[in-house]
Order: C-alpha cells, then sequence, then structure tokens
C-alpha cells in the first residue's frame, strides 16, 4: 500500500501441500496435513518477514478484535471474530480466503492497521464499516486518513445467488451491487464504506477474480468446497 506498510496475499503456489490443498495452503483449519501447513507457513513468513502473526477463528461475523489489548500475545486458540487491528509495529495480522473478501485497511496518520474478511454474511453485517468503527474508538482513526484495498476475491461474474439476497444487498448497499443474477461483493463494501466517510479515490479494488483464476488462487466454490485458503497479511513496518 506504501512504505508504511508490509501488505500482500499469497498465492497458490509453492507450497507442499498435496492436492486438493496444492500446494501452499495457509489454513489450518480445511483438512490439510498439520505438518504441510506448518511448513508452507515457514516460507511464507521468512519470504514476507512477517513477525509475531495474529489470526482469528473466522465466523463470518462483524465482530473486530483489537490486538493491542491483549499486550501483543498470541493466544492458544485464535478468538472467534472477522477482522483485527492494531498500532503495534511488532504484530502482523492476518485472514484466510478462497472466494471471500480481503479488505486491508491503513490509517496513515496515528498509523494504524486493520484487517478484515468479508464473505457476503460479514459483507451484509458491515465488517468493513465496523473495523473502521474500532480503529477509531481504539486509536481515534478517522475515515478521511484511510487508505483501504480491496484484495482478490470472487467477483459478479463468478457469484450467483438467489434473487432474495440480492434485493436484500441492494436494499441495503444499493442496485449498484448486482445485476439481476450475480452479486458483486466488491461494490457493496466499496459502497458503506463511501457512506462511512472514505473518499472513494481512498479505496482500491482488486480486478483478480478467485473463481476465475484457480490458476493463482484457491476457490472454495469453483473447486466444490474442498480447498485450501491463501492467507492476507499487513504489518506496519518498523520504521513508521
Amino acid at each position: 500500500m506504501t512504505d508504511v506498510v508490509t501488505a500482500g496475499i499469497s498465492l497458490r503456489h509453492g507450497g507442499v501441500s498435496r492436492a486438493p490443498y496444492t500446494s501452499l495452503n495457509l489454513a489450518e483449519h480445511v483438512g490439510d496435513d498439520e505438518s504441510a501447513v506448518a511448513a508452507n507457513r515457514d516460507m511464507l513468513f521468512q519470504q514476507a518477514n512477517l513477525k509475531n502473526l495474529h489470526y482469528c477463528c473466522q465466523i463470518h461475523s462483524a465482530s473486530v478484535i483489537d490486538i493491542d489489548n491483549g499486550a501483543g500475545t498470541i493466544p492458544e486458540d485464535p478468538p472467534e471474530a472477522d477482522a483485527l487491528v492494531s498500532t503495534d509495529r511488532e504484530t502482523a495480522l492476518g485472514i484466510f480466503t478462497a472466494d471471500c473478501v480481503p479488505i486491508f485497511i491503513l490509517d496513515h496518520a496515528t498509523p494504524a492497521i486493520g484487517i478484515a474478511h468479508a464473505g457476503w454474511r460479514g459483507t451484509f453485517a458491515r465488517i468493513a464499516v465496523n473495523t473502521l468503527a474500532q480503529m477509531k474508538a481504539s486509536f481515534g482513526t478517522l475515515a478521511t486518513n484511510c487508505q483501504i484495498h480491496l484484495g482478490p476475491s470472487i467477483q459478479k461474474c463468478c457469484y450467483t445467488v438467489s434473487t432474495e439476497l440480492l434485493d436484500q444487498f441492494a436494499e441495503r448497499f444499493g442496485s449498484t451491487v448486482h445485476d439481476g443474477k450475480n452479486l458483486s461483493l466488491q461494490d457493496a463494501n466499496l459502497n458503506q464504506l463511501v457512506e462511512a466517510g472514505l473518499p472513494p479515490t481512498s479505496i482500491s479494488v482488486s480486478p483478480l477474480c478467485t473463481a476465475c483464476r484457480t490458476d493463482l488462487f484457491y476457490s472454495h466454490r469453483a473447486e466444490n468446497g474442498r480447498t485450501g485458503r491463501m492467507l492476507s497479511f499487513i504489518q506496519l513496518n518498523a520504521g513508521s
């Protein structure tokens, strides 16, 4: 995003996991061999120079955890939530995805960081705005000081959902979020962030669709629910 942070999302290649998790699966909860996941994490952490990675047990909620309240300690059992925030330069924040939207947040002024996991349930519950609200409550973050990126995820081209769900999203986030058949999680998150005070120019959106590009990414939908997970991560740089 800038030289203030190190942020990124892993691809599915370069690891040791076997099919159907081929090959850089980074999640422990999908049925992959634990030793393979550990080896994959070691490789990525070294390459990305990640420190003290915090992540949560994702439950498709609007719950946000302020990592700083835990004094930087990593719990043995990840807490249930779908977003994390911090100002600690010795802490990396991460979420796992295989179609859901990874939302990276940088508050330049504090500086502070946040990351959120936004599937359709989390998006509908306004996880992106809740993460900003937690950053404001914890650190005094203002939306106008933030830069946000929506990472690779399933796009409208591949995300067919029920008419009922389309109508519910349109009512909450505006008619631009669907085309009558398919849903755009990107537009739903973008619209709620703009409504919360983010300038549109401060939000960037990846055009890459995880369901179209299973050569690069894991896709829960395109791979019938049995696949690995990418790790999206963000970390304040030491000199920021």
